[in-house]
């Protein structure tokens, strides 16, 4: 396949972020990421139709605020992206903050022949132990992107928009792993990068589930993925 060209001067970035009940965290993520030093040419909200004050205070500080009947991260995700009008989209999630250079960092690594970029995921309210815990991932994480099997997360991720319309986006079929099926695919257009850039993410599931069963959860689902393509069919809304 054709790889990409890099994108020259200062691409227009695009922001997604998906919500669904999420009034308690997402005006922090959205100042985190109006915040940014480099700025985001839009901010798109798609909300899951919740039952809150989620698109109330989206509103204060979205371009825009959509909504999508499907509670699916990867619907909500696709819709929005559909609408952007950014050379790249970069996704976070609304229970995450960004750092205030996670833009820039993951703007930097476009470079000739790029069209996916990741980061890496810390806990915003965690305990030290889960701190320590979360911060021992990088190095793997940093691996994944040398073997070129990316760990990638949705909540810190980045697309050039030529390339993710040229594979439909996401595979809507998912209930989960659709971040790192959509790299997969992405991939045949371009290279995959690490960017040292760092997104802080709700521990909420983590402390509802427990250490054995997120770990568990997350190997199987990978490995699941891994093998067949498909990913757990069952992934409860934790609010």
């Amino acid at each position: 396949m054709k790889k990409e060209n890099s994108i020259s001067g200062n691409p227009k970035v695009t922001v997604v972020v998906p919500t669904l009940n999420e009034e308690k965290y997402v005006e922090s993520c959205l100042l985190s990421v109006q915040k940014q030093s480099y700025k985001p040419y839009e901010i798109i909200v798609c909300d899951g139709n919740s039952e809150d004050r989620t698109r109330q205070i989206a509103k204060k500080y979205a371009t825009k605020v959509i909504i999508e009947k499907k509670r699916s991260a990867a619907a909500e995700r696709q819709k929005a992206a559909n609408m952007a009008k950014g050379d790249i989209i970069a996704f976070i999630d609304s229970d995450t903050i960004a750092e205030r250079d996670w833009l820039k960092k993951m703007v930097e690594q476009f470079k000739p022949g790029v069209v996916a970029v990741y980061g890496r995921v810390l806990m915003r309210d965690g305990s030290k132990i889960d701190n320590v815990l979360a911060s021992l991932f990088t190095p793997y994480i940093r691996f994944t992107d040398l073997i070129g099997k990316p760990a990638v997360a949705g909540m810190n991720m980045a697309v050039r928009k030529d390339a993710f319309k040229k594979i439909n986006g996401f595979n809507l079929a998912l209930k989960t792993a659709e971040d790192i099926d959509l790299f997969n695919r992405i991939k045949k257009y371009g290279k995959t990068r690490y960017a040292d850039a760092v997104t802080y993410t709700s521990a909420r599931r983590l402390k509802h589930w427990g250490y054995k069963k997120f770990l568990f959860f997350h190997a199987k689902n990978l490995v699941k993925y891994t093998l067949t393509g498909k990913s757990q069919e069952e992934y409860e809304d934790i609010r």
